[in-house]
């Protein structure tokens, strides 16, 4: 319980930089709502692979190093 709440944090906290990067960096600020919409849409998206992706990469690194 305490690994996957670390891995959860650490996930959630890599989330929130990298869409914090591609809102400020690479969308910048929209004409409307409907693009306001699809910016959050696709940093939402971005962000929860790659903190998918690393929270994997962490789980797997523990587990081999377990066994």
């Amino acid at each position: 319980m305490r690994t996957s709440l670390k891995s959860g944090l650490m996930a959630g906290a890599i989330g929130a930089v990298v869409s914090a990067v591609i809102n400020y960096l690479i969308v910048g600020v929209p004409d409307g709502e409907a693009a306001n919409a699809v910016n959050h849409a696709v940093s939402g998206l971005i962000s929860g692979f790659t903190a998918a992706f690393f929270g994997l990469l962490t789980h797997q690194r523990k587990a081999a190093s377990v066994s």
